[in-house]
């Protein structure tokens, strides 16, 4: 009995402790989150966060169509909440939510861990899933975020808008699959139509994952085709309503069929730069292939892979836009599906995995986690997030 009360002293005073550390994380994390994202208001950080905000005015002016405008509507009305200047409240709107994410990928860890008191994995997890870059190797490709990809963006306000919704969307959709539970889906189905409002380059990769992962899944039920049925049709709804608005009848851009033509400007090999972006979650996947087999989370995230990868090599946007590669922020998503839900897999499985995989994958990861953070001191000092390096510090220079 004594042995017994003093685990659950220890145990409480360690979930105490993480409690302290989670929290002051988080604030820590808001308040660099919000100078960065000012630095990028008063444009000392290379991004679009300014003409957002421009565009923001004139959207609710009525003289400018903003098709998924719910980071406007959201700093907007901050701004007059808090009555403060617009770049002020877009920095603390944008600030919540990475904070936000980064609350849902510690929740999200935390319930597919089978071991419940494990706060360390559960933060070393969010951390890695908030700063991990993509393999950069100089002489390969000298930009660290276009061409390959990135699974953490710092500088797109829209796609951090989106992206706690998309993150949502898939686990709670994957929790209504393989539990049935009709809860789940009202959430899944939520989050998912909400989600188009935020940006929709996330919904055109859902809407054939889904269709796929039924099919391949044979998951023919009642409940679960009404739900992939009301999620399709408001689905595609509003994004035909966006289209017309969009690139409708006397609009400067239109949509084209243009294979790797955007992709090919940016990166002098595609296919490297594919395998550059995946071959982490690949490794691991292929190293955890029996565990991989059951894990629905990463079966469902290869597929938006599959169908992000198909929507950037295959399209663009005509006209003075072609450039600007804007089918790439489902390909920067689906790698922030697959990079959170192998790296969970992998510190899942650490201690079953041979001593010398477990040890070669985790100096991949940490060489990327560099990366990322290499990228984000970077866009800080004032580089351009599309910039391209002659060399790079300590490695592969």
């Amino acid at each position: 009995m004594q042995t017994s009360s003093n685990d659950k002293k220890t145990a409480r005073s360690s979930r105490e402790l993480w409690t302290i550390i989670n929290g002051s994380n988080l604030l820590l994390l808001f308040i660099i989150a919000y100078l960065l994202f000012y630095m990028q208001t008063v444009g000392l950080i290379a991004s679009d966060t300014g003409l957002h905000i421009q565009r923001m005015q004139q959207y609710f002016d009525g003289i400018y169509y903003i098709p998924h405008p719910l980071w406007h509507i959201g700093t907007y009305y901050l701004s007059h909440l808090l009555k403060v200047e617009y770049g002020i409240a877009a920095s603390i709107f944008t600030a919540f939510l990475v904070t936000l994410y980064a609350m849902i990928i510690y929740k999200i860890a935390q319930s597919l861990d089978e071991n419940k008191e494990d706060y360390a994995k559960w933060f070393l997890i969010t951390l890695i899933s908030l700063t991990i870059g993509p393999m950069f190797i100089v002489s390969l490709n000298s930009r660290i975020y276009m061409g390959p990809g990135s699974p953490s963006i710092w500088h797109n306000v829209t796609l951090l808008m989106v992206k706690p919704l998309a993150l949502l969307s898939v686990y709670y959709t994957i929790r209504f699959f393989t539990s049935n539970q009709l809860y789940y889906s009202v959430l899944a189905a939520i989050v998912t139509i909400v989600s188009i409002f935020a940006k929709p380059n996330f919904i055109i990769i859902f809407l054939p994952a889904l269709v796929v992962y039924i099919l391949l899944k044979r998951s023919f039920e009642k409940r679960k085709l009404l739900f992939a049925l009301v999620v399709i049709l408001f689905s595609v709804a509003s994004l035909a309503y966006q289209f017309t608005h969009e690139f409708g009848k006397g609009k400067d851009s239109s949509i084209i069929f243009d294979f790797l033509g955007v992709w090919s400007i940016y990166t002098p090999s595609v296919t490297v730069s594919v395998l550059m972006a995946l071959g982490l979650p690949f490794l691991i996947t292929l190293f955890n292939y029996q565990s991989v087999k059951k894990n629905e989370y990463i079966k469902f995230s290869w597929l938006l892979v599959l169908f992000a990868f198909i929507l950037f090599a295959c399209f663009a946007e005509g006209g003075e836009r072609y450039s600007d590669g804007n089918f790439s922020w489902s390909w920067h998503l689906s790698l922030s599906f697959i990079y959170l839900f192998t790296i969970i897999e992998f510190f899942k499985q650490y201690f079953l995995m041979p001593a010398v995989v477990r040890y070669s994958l985790l100096a991949i990861m940490l060489y990327q986690v560099y990366v990322g953070w290499y990228f984000l001191v970077e866009m800080i000092n004032g580089v351009a997030f599309n910039s391209s390096y002659d060399s790079f510090p300590f490695f592969f220079g």
